[in-house]
């Protein structure tokens, strides 16, 4: 019985505590309810209170943020009016600063920006809520873009910040944006200085951020530092595979630090649309990925005399190789067999000023060889020799710099070449007399050159310097100097014709020029100008592509007479100190060069070219029939203008 009344007792207890009696109690269990998430709880108990005493703002608060949890758009609709400003002016300034700050917080979270910063903004500065209001105004000023704005307020919200970390981070991102748009600016204007100062922040709150990373480069590039740059860039890629124009940024850096191959990577694993569009990369592609050339080539070349004659048949194969860690090798193989006329008899040849009878067929045939490697800084390197079987053979070798940019191409070295003017100076020959060997030349150049400008007005020139030996043949030196332009004369779709002009000149210390042991059978004039017009025609259309070049010169040789034996000064005496005269022309001089190339497969091309020269010195004809095949399949396989398989010379105009 005793403990059956206490239950009871307990009972009444416990639910006259549940049912509050008057407006303050209905709106604590308001304020509970909600805590606990039962919104609907709260928001009756809320009705109550405001039925109890609808003068008290809190009520009304109280029932319009468990009216938002349950109907926000109808609690946006209550928000005007919700307020009593007669009761409001009753309650002290402090407890009306916490409720317009609430309050401001509720439209915030309702999304009504307007009423939200009306409540903000009525907070006195001297309220303790103050700061919170400030960060709300921050809140708002981040969300309508104006970070500078939002970032006075976060000043001011201090004290609330440090004891919100998620407004401590709101923070760091409004000072970031206000920094991203002043470093922007900056750049914009090429104010490197500025620009730096604002990058000094971005890497301060973020610094693996794609926009960092973005700026870093960015900057690199303001301040010219390609090498900089490349390094932000590829942090940024590594961060960010997909940023917007990075991987195109990266491979015009490396395109800037003369490093062609790297930027064919780059562009061929991140930037294929790049690839695709850009006949510059297509043009490293076709360098890059590894490939055979083969080449049926024949030269002919007529000089003075019957005996300064070459015909000059080839085949030539060639391998071409690469990696991304020692760049681009290239193996070349010459299968060479020079042939020559007989000297008739009574002419000068080797030791004897005059034949007693003609000489024998004079050919020589063998297998030379050429090394290349260009390693990924715009250098190449090259080791080779003429044919091994020849009478006189020679070892040849290069060390050539290229770089590329859009104002022009520039190249520059020293290289060792054969001389083929003739079957003596390529090959050697044998002297009938004495059976004596001499020939054989090489020309040792140092050379600078380039060239300027657009496909509208484009400036050339070359510079070089030469000494030339060979066995039993006496030195020389050779300058040289070329210069022209071609401007755009007419064009269409697919081609352009350009016209220009061009001037040459060409000085030997000695003429060398004749076929006696001391001389090497090349053409070596004290004096060689040329000038005259000069045309090219370029054209493409689908897989096929036409070069043609050409010049009319007015030619002038000036030769100086010269001993039949300049090295031998006994035999030249005993020989009655014979001389070859001194001798001097000129007239017109022809030059025509045509080269067509087409597409076979997606990864082999063939082409054809043939050259004629006819001039002061001698008539040239070349014809070269090639075909190149990569591993592959490439972007675009078909090369503008066609190229030919060459031994090993400098491309710079083809």
């Amino acid at each position: 019985m005793g403990f059956t009344v206490a239950l009871l007792a307990t009972l009444a207890l416990a639910a006259s505590a549940e049912v509050p009696q008057d407006a303050t109690g209905w709106r604590a269990q308001a304020d509970s309810l909600f805590a606990q998430g039962n919104f609907r709880g709260s928001l009756h108990a809320a009705e109550r209170a405001r039925t109890l005493d609808p003068s008290d703002p809190w009520a009304r608060f109280a029932w319009i943020r468990a009216l938002a949890a349950i109907d926000a758009e109808a609690a946006r609709r209550s928000l005007p009016g919700l307020l009593d400003p007669e009761a409001l002016e009753t309650i002290p300034e402090e407890e009306r600063a916490r409720l317009d700050t609430a309050l401001g917080y509720l439209c915030l979270d309702l999304g009504v920006e307007p009423l939200a910063a009306d409540y903000f903004g009525a907070v006195p500065a001297l309220a303790t809520s103050y700061p919170k209001a400030q960060a709300g105004l921050a809140i708002l000023a981040v969300r309508r873009g104006n970070s500078r704005q939002a970032l006075v307020h976060f000043v001011a919200a201090r004290a609330t910040i440090r004891q919100d970390p998620s407004l401590a981070e709101l923070e760091r991102d409004a000072r970031y944006e206000v920094a991203l748009r002043e470093f922007t600016t900056a750049r914009d204007l090429r104010d490197a200085n500025a620009a730096g100062r604002a990058y000094s922040v971005l890497d301060d709150l973020r610094p693996n951020h794609p926009s960092t990373l973005q700026a870093r480069a960015d900057l690199a590039a303001l301040r010219g530092d390609a090498a900089a740059r490349e390094r932000a860039l590829r942090a940024l890629l590594a961060v960010d595979p997909q940023a917007p124009g990075a991987a195109g940024q990266l491979t015009d850096t490396l395109l800037e630090l003369n490093r062609p191959y790297d930027a064919y990577v780059v562009a061929c694993d991140l930037a294929p649309e790049r690839l695709a569009a850009d006949p510059g990369l297509q043009a490293i592609e076709r360098d890059w990925v590894p490939h055979g050339e083969a080449a049926l080539d024949w030269k002919w070349r007529r000089g003075q005399t019957d005996h300064d004659r070459l015909e000059l048949p080839r085949i030539q194969l060639a391998w071409q190789s690469s990696h991304v860690g020692w760049g681009r090798v290239r193996i070349v193989a010459d299968v060479s067999s020079p042939e020559s006329d007989r000297v008739p008899a009574g002419e000068p040849f080797g030791s004897s000023v005059a034949l007693a009878e003609s000489s024998a067929t004079q050919s020589d045939q063998g297998v030379g060889g050429l090394v290349q490697w260009s390693p990924r800084g715009g250098f190449e390197l090259d080791l080779g020799t003429t044919p091994t079987a020849f009478e006189v053979a020679n070892v040849l070798g290069a060390l050539r710099i290229r770089s590329e940019s859009e104002e022009g191409t520039w190249i520059g070295g020293v290289d060792r070449t054969a001389v083929e003017d003739s079957l003596l100076s390529y090959a050697g020959t044998r002297d009938p007399v004495d059976g004596r060997d001499w020939g054989g030349v090489v020309r040792n150049r140092a050379y600078f050159g380039g060239r300027v400008g657009e496909e509208a007005l484009e400036v050339f020139g070359l510079v070089a310097g030469s000494i030339l030996d060979g066995r039993r043949v006496d030195g020389n030196s050779e300058w040289r100097a070329d210069a022209g332009f071609l401007q755009r004369a007419a064009s269409g779709d697919g081609w352009v014709a350009r016209l220009g002009g061009a001037v040459g000149a060409t000085g030997f210390s000695t003429n060398r020029g004749h076929f006696t042991l001391g001389h090497g059978g090349y053409f070596s004039p004290n004096r060689f100008l040329t000038v005259g017009p000069v045309f090219e025609l370029a054209a493409r259309r689908g897989d096929r592509s036409l070069f043609v070049a050409g010049a009319v010169e007015w030619q002038e040789v000036r030769e100086s007479a010269s001993d039949f034996f300049p090295q031998d000064p006994a035999l030249q005496a005993a020989s009655g100190d014979p001389r070859y005269p001194a001798d001097q022309r000129d007239g017109v001089g022809l030059r025509l060069a045509a080269a067509f190339e087409w597409r076979i497969t997606e990864r082999a091309v063939a082409g054809v070219r043939l050259e004629g020269v006819r001039g002061e010195d001698a008539d040239l004809v070349r014809l070269q029939v090639y075909a190149r095949r990569w591993t592959q399949a490439i972007s675009d396989p078909v090369q503008q203008p066609p190229l030919l398989l060459r031994m090993g010379e400098a491309r710079l105009l083809n």
